[in-house]
């Protein structure tokens, strides 16, 4: 996942290089006026993901997936 965190003191664009894998507060700090900024991603976590594709390949039959009748 790429983030782009934009100061709203200075308007200076941060792109996040290191790699997220659950949603929640990241802290860096402006290279421009030097502020702390927070982003908070939102979304569901690594398991709640699991848990949902696991329920529904239960119900469908994924591997039938392109292929003609």
């Amino acid at each position: 996942m790429r983030v782009t965190i934009t100061c709203e003191e200075c308007g200076h664009k941060h792109r996040l290089e290191r790699r997220i894998s659950e949603p929640g507060p990241i802290w860096i700090i402006c290279h421009n006026c030097e502020l702390p900024l927070q982003a908070v991603l939102e979304g569901p976590t690594a398991r709640q993901v699991q848990t949902a594709f696991a329920v529904w390949k239960d119900i469908f039959n994924l591997s039938d997936v392109g292929t003609a009748s």
